[in-house]
């Protein structure tokens, strides 16, 4: 695969991603609000929507470990510090990589957001056994 085609289908994968992580958080959002009006009905069907979401990010990321098997180890290991939020891309990067680094950082302050207000959830339905609380 060419080097740009490679960037031009991560792009995709991580539009795809950055999607599934906004319906995730959107749904935590509406599960913690059902909870908060005691409604464990619509509570339990939001965590059945979330959940086919929260699938969507496996195949994207399973998605993107295929694309990356055609790069070496070194540069596989920048692309996923991309990928994760944890590095931005060189000024003199591709649009492509540049738009990647900042998807990747935006992923990652949605899934702490959406780990807080899960946490909260999980409390509320577990109580002391809840998995934060171990």
């Amino acid at each position: 695969m060419a080097e740009q085609e490679l960037w031009t289908e991560l792009l995709k994968q991580m539009h795809r991603r950055y999607e599934a992580v906004n319906e995730v958080f959107r749904l935590t959002k509406e599960i913690a609000d059902t909870l908060s009006r005691d409604d464990r009905v619509a509570a339990q069907m939001l965590l059945g929507m979330r959940q086919e979401e929260i699938e969507h990010l496996s195949e994207s990321e399973e998605n993107i470990y295929i694309l990356l098997e055609c790069v070496g180890l070194q540069e596989r290991s920048e692309i996923l510090g991309l990928l994760k939020g944890e590095r931005e891309a060189s000024p003199e990067a591709s649009f492509e990589e540049k738009r990647i680094g900042e998807i990747g950082c935006n992923i990652r302050r949605n899934l702490e957001k959406i780990l807080e207000v899960d946490r909260v959830i999980s409390v509320k339905l577990a109580g002391k056994d809840s998995f934060y609380q171990k």
